[in-house]
């Protein structure tokens, strides 16, 4: 219930029901916005810093300017009050602020709309089913920009046909889900489609990289043709309110997940062990 959950806006704590915002917000008239979702486990979050990295290269490709040490306090505000949850998330938002008239020209200077909130979450390891779909997005997935109508359309599409998510495809290459990064194993060995434009640099993306890299186990980051779900053994999706996610079955292709795939287990074994020693150093 949103009358439980904490919110912020503009340095104001107060339950998320009772923030109020103005409809000339430019988050609200033109998705002139980013943002960030951090996790938490056990009250504690996961890569905060790299996190706030990614909202400053957010800013910049916005310009809109911001005091992140201001962020990020408020961001660990709104963590203690889920320091009692197993899994929990900070949603945090910055827009470039509210126009006394609407429009498309910034004509005067703006104060930066900064809200926020914090809740729980269950992450589940249940293998899910996805469809296909044409990546309809604009050029700059890179950006964490609340402009989300095409990943919205493509999402809801899934869902009206009974699936879970949807793995988006451009110029016959895979790309990604619709709100997470996409890995797969292929011929034995792991990939994931490398970072471009259209492609979001996701935290827990690098996180699970990392993660797997200790464990001597090899990423390739290449373009990876939907040709290659012909032949891959298991693939999976990674975010920050997902963690490591496999997909059992694709609703318009014939690719089943194997049950048997070691190195699948073996990845996201590292992945769930990395996270126990992140928070075992601090």
């Amino acid at each position: 219930m949103s009358n439980s959950i904490q919110g912020v806006y503009q340095g104001s704590f107060m339950p998320l029901n009772e923030i109020r915002v103005s409809p000339l917000s430019r988050a609200y008239t033109f998705s002139d916005s980013i943002y960030e979702v951090i996790p938490y486990y056990n009250g504690k979050p996961l890569c905060l810093d790299e996190h706030i990295d990614r909202f400053k290269v957010s800013s910049d490709f916005l310009k809109i300017e911001v005091n992140f040490s201001v962020v990020k306090k408020e961001i660990e505000q709104l963590g203690k009050s889920v320091e009692n949850y197993s899994n929990a998330y900070v949603y945090y938002q910055i827009s470039r602020g509210v126009d006394s008239v609407r429009s498309h020209i910034v004509k005067e200077k703006l104060i930066p709309e900064r809200f926020g909130y914090a809740g729980e979450v269950t992450l589940s390891t249940d293998p899910i089913i996805a469809k296909l779909n044409q990546d309809n997005r604009w050029a700059h997935c890179n950006i964490k920009t609340t402009s989300l109508l095409g990943n919205v359309l493509n999402m809801n599409d899934a869902y009206s046909d009974g699936c879970n998510e949807t793995i988006l495809i451009r110029d016959n290459k895979i790309v990604e889900g619709g709100a997470c990064n996409i890995f797969m194993t292929y011929e034995n060995e792991i990939y994931t489609p490398s970072l471009k434009e259209n492609i979001l640099p996701g935290v827990t993306r690098e996180f699970f990289i990392s993660s797997l890299q200790k464990k001597n186990i090899n990423v390739k980051q290449v373009d990876c043709p939907v040709s290659f779900l012909d032949s891959v053994s298991t693939i999976w999706f990674t975010s920050s309110t997902r963690g490591v996610q496999p997909i059992k079955s694709i609703l318009n292709h014939g690719y089943e997940m194997d049950p048997n795939d070691a190195l699948f287990r073996n990845a996201k074994e590292a992945f769930t062990n990395s996270i126990k020693d992140y928070f075992q150093d601090r």
